[in-house]
């Protein structure tokens, strides 16, 4: 069932992220910057300062990346693009250098057998797992009301494509939106040992990231 109520998150003093230092604050999940110029509910879990300000670059570039890769096609990709990291770019010389510094170009075949030259990028897996494993742990403690232990390990994997949503194990997923569809999880936990997972997740309606955690670290689609 899609979620639309906000979310009432459970209580934690240790920061849900790092599982050890004291949670004085609240971290946006998924990060509140990869949102510009939609509303909604948006998810929030306890944290210590330095998980919370600690996050805030990283955040920023795979924001830039992100938007960079989907372009414009729908109202929320649209404004994050003009709003969010466009105007990064053009502020930080040092995200913008990371970008084109990997900017290459290639040849795209088209439906018609045509080929087309095109602009691409190397995008920072190591910096997806970062970001997109934050994310994991927090949704994680919303939904299973406990921390998962940062012992257990979480594996982020890019998809180049949309997995197929009619498949039979994927039908057992839970699915949730934030923010008017801008970000849509869909997620199934191990119902005798939680901290085995599987989460799919959906950015502006075209970029799909997957995570898993515990001995489920190696299922990928």
């Amino acid at each position: 069932m899609l979620e639309r109520k906000p979310m009432q998150p459970p209580k934690s003093k240790i920061c849900v992220i790092c599982g050890s230092r004291p949670a004085t604050t609240d971290e946006h999940i998924p990060p509140r910057g990869f949102f510009k110029g939609i509303v909604g509910q948006f998810r929030t879990v306890p944290a210590c300062k330095i998980c919370n300000n600690g996050s805030s670059e990283d955040d920023e570039a795979l924001r830039n990346y992100i938007s960079a890769q989907i372009g414009k096609q729908t109202t929320g990709a649209k404004y994050l693009w003009e709003m969010g990291a466009h105007k990064s770019l053009l502020r930080s010389t040092k995200l913008r250098s990371a970008l084109l510094s990997t900017t290459h170009e290639v040849d795209v075949v088209n439906e018609d057998g045509s080929t087309t030259t095109r602009l691409a990028f190397v995008v920072p897996v190591s910096l997806y797992q970062r970001v997109f494993e934050r994310v994991t742990r927090g949704l994680h403690f919303l939904h299973a009301g406990k921390i998962l232990p940062i012992d257990i390990p979480v594996q982020i994997n890019l998809l180049t494509n949309a997995p197929d949503l009619s498949l039979p194990e994927l039908q057992i997923f839970q699915k949730h939106s934030i923010a008017e569809d801008a970000f849509v999880y869909r997620f199934a936990l191990n119902s005798e040992e939680p901290s085995n997972g599987v989460w799919l997740f959906t950015i502006h309606g075209s970029h799909w990231v997957q995570s898993s955690t515990g001995v489920l670290v190696d299922n990928a689609f």
